[in-house]
């Protein structure tokens, strides 16, 4: 009788340890790696963590903002603009990554500080972004879309504290759908870290291998199309060279059409509005989100600008825009990008979702400097750095 209640306690005696182990091992996983993640959503992470200064401008938002805005070449546009260094940064996902960034932008200003300037991309999940997912062979419901890619790259304590109905037409908000999600996500984590232990246990994420050299571009992604890193070195002031490159994207537009299978899209009115929906009940949690996310900027003094960014085929509602932003009062500020482009860019879009690299790209980078030097807080932070 001894002997089994001897082994019983060894027994559970082991059993916690194993669980303790386990528990601690995931805790410091969950610290040092995300999950089984490409190599941009590892940057972004890492990024996001790095024993840096906070940089003077941060952007963040999806691979559209990847496309349209280069952080290298800003950074040498500002400084020519200031004499001086401006360090951008820039944290970018594929496809949705609202929550994803919420994330991001917390490790960010725990590790790093506040940036002066936030360039928040407005993105949300449409119907018509779920079926072109799927064509290309994504095939997740849309509720299950945003949520697994958040597991690989949120920690525990964010899954469990962040409001887990900020995913794409989600209707309900009670304390059980709260926490049935919550928890579900802590469960997807612990098998993405269980995964990617057991598939490379010597793997080390290193910032030094996502430096801006080193991870210039995914490379499954097309040539002409990428997260690019300063490939274009301007050497004109910035106002000619916003001029030139106008001139040169209405240039290629005159001699290009758009090839089949990319942008062009027959079930699309012409000056369809793009569906923000602020209002709508399935996009609560969503917006929710954003709210935070900008109310947070804000009470670590960072200014905000709001940056929406539509598919093709789509126009702006700016009235609802507007509306939304004036929640803020006057630190929260909206720049509509592809409607500063005074050029005709219908025919230089690589998909649905994201202009070409070549001309737009570089024109809505120059067009995104000359924004931010309108902003008050790069000005202040100059003249802080001269006293």
């Amino acid at each position: 009788m001894n002997r089994r209640i001897l082994a019983g306690l060894l027994a559970r005696t082991a059993a916690l340890t194993g669980c303790a182990a386990l528990i601690a091992g995931l805790l410091w996983l969950d610290q040092h790696r995300g999950g089984p993640a490409n190599a941009m959503a590892r940057c972004n992470l890492l990024l996001s963590r790095a024993a840096e200064p906070a940089a003077d401008v941060l952007v963040v938002g999806s691979s559209r903002a990847g496309v349209a805005l280069d952080p290298v070449v800003m950074e040498r546009l500002l400084a020519a603009e200031f004499q001086d260094t401006v360090r951008v940064d820039r944290l970018s996902m594929g496809h949705n990554p609202l929550r994803v960034m919420g994330g991001l932008m917390d490790n960010y200003r725990e590790a790093r500080g506040s940036p002066g300037i936030v360039v928040l991309e407005i993105i949300f999940m449409t119907e018509r972004g779920v079926d072109r997912l799927a064509e290309r062979g994504l095939a997740l419901a849309p509720e299950d879309y945003l949520y697994r890619r958040d597991a690989n790259l949120l920690d525990f304590e964010q899954l469990l504290t962040q409001p887990a109905v900020a995913m794409p037409f989600t209707t309900g908000e009670g304390v059980f759908n709260l926490w049935s999600q919550r928890l579900r996500g802590v469960v997807l984590r612990v098998g993405a870290l269980i995964y990617q232990t057991l598939r490379d246990p010597m793997l080390e994420w290193n910032l030094s291998d996502c430096t801006r050299e080193a991870w210039t571009r995914e490379a499954v992604w097309p040539s002409d199309f990428a997260f690019s890193y300063g490939e274009f070195e301007p050497d004109i002031e910035l106002a000619e060279l916003v001029e030139d490159l106008e001139a040169e994207v209405a240039r290629h537009a005159e001699m290009r059409k758009l090839q089949d299978g990319r942008s062009q899209r027959s079930d699309i009115p012409e000056g369809t509005v793009y569906p923000y929906d602020f209002e709508a009940a399935y996009r609560r949690g969503e917006v929710a989100t954003l709210e935070a996310m900008i109310r947070d900027a804000l009470e670590h003094d960072s200014e905000v600008v709001l940056l929406p960014l539509p598919l093709y085929g789509y126009r702006i509602d700016h009235t609802e825009l507007l509306d939304f932003v004036s929640r803020f009062g006057d630190e929260v500020h909206l720049f509509d990008l592809y409607g500063a482009v005074r050029a005709d860019f219908d025919s230089l879009w690589y998909d649905d979702a994201h202009v070409e690299l070549s001309t737009v790209g570089r024109l809505t980078t120059a067009l995104m400097t000359q924004r931010l030097l309108q902003s008050e807080a790069l000005h202040t932070s100059r003249s802080e750095h001269d006293g």
